[in-house]
C-alpha cells in the first residue's frame, strides 16, 4: 500500500493548483482523475484540426489574479503564456460598439447616463468596509439604487452572467463589485496560448517537477474513513493509497454523500451540502471557418429577446427563443495555432441554459439553430464560410467534470457566499476541498485557484 503526504481527487484547476503548491513545498503528492485528459471543466480537445475548449472561456484578470499567483508561488511565473484581450466589442441588437463603460453609458437615454456613470464610479471608490455590507445583497437590488432602466440592467446582467452564471436577483453584490473592480484595475483579461488545458498542464508540470505523481483513468471508488478520520482512497481497480491529507476537487455533494459517506459528517453539515445549488448550466455553440471574418477577441451580445407568451412552455422545457444574449470568444485571435492553419478561424458562443434535470427534454437541434442565428447576427459574413459547427451541451460538460454545476460549481449566490459558503476544511478530520465549490473568491477558474491557495495556506499553517 502506497503512502503519501497528500492525495488529491481530480485534476481540475483547484486540484492541480493545490497539488503544485504542496509538491513545491516538499510534500509527497498523488493526484488522480477519472478522465483520460486533465483539467476537469478547464480542458481542451481536438476537433477536425482545431483545438477546442470545453465550454467558452476568457480569464478575467489573467496572470495578475490567482491563476498566475499559483505559478508565482511555485517559482514558475512563465509556465503559462497569456495573451491579453485588446479587441473587445459589445453588440446591442444590430448595433456594435467598443466594449467599454463609456459606450454602455452612451447607449442609454441622456437622462439615464448620469445614473450609470455614478454606478461605475462607485465601483472604483467603494471601500472594503462598505463592500462587506453587501455580501448578502443581490446585484439587482444594488443596481436599482442607481438605475432601473432595462438596458442599464441588461449591461450589468450580462457581466454577472459572464462572471458567475447566476441571475442578478440572487448574485452577491459584494462578490460582483470585488470581481468587477479587480478586472477594471488589472486590465489583464486574457487567454492562454495552447487553449484552456494549458493552465492545468502548467500546474501538473510543477507537481511532477517536484516529485508528485499523476494518474489518469483512475476513478475513486471510496474515501477510506477510519476512526472518524479520512486516511486514504480506494480506486475502482481495488488499489488503496493512504495519506493524512485527502483533498477533493470532485463534486462536493458526491464527495460528502458518496465518496466519504454522509454518516461521517454532522447531520446538519451533510444536509447543508445536499441542499447547495449550482451555478446555471450553459450551452456552447462553436464554428470552424475556412477564413477569418473578424478581428474581435471578445464580443458581448445583448439580445432584446421577447419573453414567451406561454409560460407552460418554459416550465416544460420546450420553449426555445429566437435569439439569445451571450459571450463570444474567438480563440484563434489569441493563438492562431489553435486552428489547422493561420487562415482558419474558430468562434465560440456561450449562453445560459435551463436546468436540464428539471426542465424536461430539450430540443437541442432547435437550440443549435437559435445559437447559430445569434452568432450570425454578429458575424453575418461567416454563414458561407462554415467548415463545421457543433455544440457543447450541459451533459457533455458534466461528463468531463464528473459533477453538476457544469460551468462553475456551487453558485455564488447571496445564500452561498462569503461566510455562508462551504469551507475548504471539512468537519471530517483529514478531508479538505479545493475547487470552485468551497472557499475562494473570483470568477470561475479564478475562484478555484483562489480556493487552492486558501487551502494551501491552511495546510501550511497546520504543518
Amino acid at each position: 500500500m502506497k503512502e503519501y503526504d497528500a492525495i488529491i481527487i481530480g485534476t481540475g484547476i483547484g486540484g492541480a493548483a493545490v497539488g503544485a503548491l504542496l509538491a513545491h513545498a516538499g510534500r509527497k503528492v498523488f493526484i488522480c482523475d477519472k478522465n483520460k485528459i486533465v483539467g476537469g471543466r478547464c480542458t481542451s480537445y481536438e476537433h477536425k484540426g482545431f483545438t477546442l475548449d470545453l465550454g467558452v472561456h476568457l480569464f478575467g484578470v489573467g496572470d495578475k489574479g490567482s491563476l498566475g499567483e499559483v505559478l508565482r508561488m511555485t517559482k514558475e511565473p512563465d509556465a503559462i503564456e497569456w495573451v491579453i484581450a485588446r479587441r473587445s466589442t459589445q453588440q446591442v441588437g444590430g448595433e456594435s460598439k467598443k466594449y467599454s463603460q463609456k459606450d454602455m453609458i452612451r447607449s442609454l437615454p441622456e437622462n439615464e447616463q448620469t445614473n450609470l456613470t455614478n454606478l461605475f464610479g462607485r465601483v472604483h471608490t467603494i471601500t472594503d468596509q462598505e463592500i462587506d455590507e453587501l455580501w448578502y445583497v443581490p446585484v439587482e437590488t444594488w443596481v436599482n439604487g442607481y438605475t432601473k432602466h432595462p438596458l442599464a440592467h441588461a449591461f450589468i446582467n450580462s457581466i454577472v452572467a459572464q462572471y458567475f452564471c447566476v441571475a442578478p436577483q440572487v448574485a452577491s453584490a459584494a462578490e460582483f463589485i470585488k470581481c468587477f473592480k479587480e478586472v477594471l484595475v488589472a486590465r489583464s483579461s486574457a487567454y492562454p496560448k495552447g487553449g484552456c488545458i494549458a493552465i492545468p498542464k502548467a500546474y501538473l508540470m510543477v507537481l511532477e517537477k517536484y516529485g508528485g505523481e499523476v494518474k489518469l483513468n483512475a476513478a475513486v471508488q471510496k474515501i477510506i474513513v477510519e476512526n472518524g478520520t479520512a486516511v486514504g482512497i480506494r480506486l475502482e481497480d481495488g488499489s488503496e493509497l493512504r495519506a493524512p491529507v485527502i483533498i477533493s476537487n470532485a463534486d462536493i455533494k458526491a464527495t460528502v454523500a458518496e465518496l466519504a459517506g454522509s454518516e461521517h459528517f454532522p447531520k446538519e453539515y451533510a444536509e447543508k451540502i445536499a441542499q447547495l445549488t449550482w451555478a446555471a448550466s450553459c450551452i456552447m455553440y462553436k464554428v470552424g471557418l475556412k477564413e477569418k471574418v473578424t478581428d474581435d477577441q471578445l464580443r458581448m451580445s445583448v439580445s432584446p429577446a421577447k419573453p414567451p407568451q406561454d409560460a407552460s412552455e418554459v416550465e416544460k422545457g420546450i420553449y426555445v427563443p429566437e435569439m439569445v444574449s451571450g459571450m463570444i470568444v474567438v480563440p484563434t485571435n489569441y493563438d492562431s495555432a489553435l486552428g489547422p492553419d493561420e487562415d482558419k478561424q474558430l468562434i465560440c458562443f456561450g449562453t445560459g441554459m435551463p436546468d436540464t434535470k428539471t426542465w424536461g427534454k430539450l430540443e437541442w437541434d432547435k437550440w443549435q439553430q437559435t445559437l447559430r442565428r445569434s452568432l450570425l447576427s454578429s458575424y453575418p459574413e461567416a454563414e458561407d464560410k462554415i467548415l463545421w459547427e457543433k455544440m457543447d451541451t450541459p451533459q457533455l460538460v458534466e461528463a468531463y467534470a464528473g459533477e453538476e454545476g457544469n460551468i462553475i460549481g456551487v453558485g455564488q449566490t447571496v445564500d452561498q457566499i462569503h461566510e455562508r459558503r462551504p469551507s475548504v476544511v471539512s468537519p471530517l478530520k483529514g478531508l479538505y476541498f479545493a475547487s470552485a465549490e468551497a472557499g475562494g473568491h473570483g470568477i470561475g477558474t479564478e475562484l478555484a485557484a483562489s480556493s487552492a491557495i486558501e487551502l494551501f495556506k491552511v495546510l501550511a499553517s497546520e504543518g
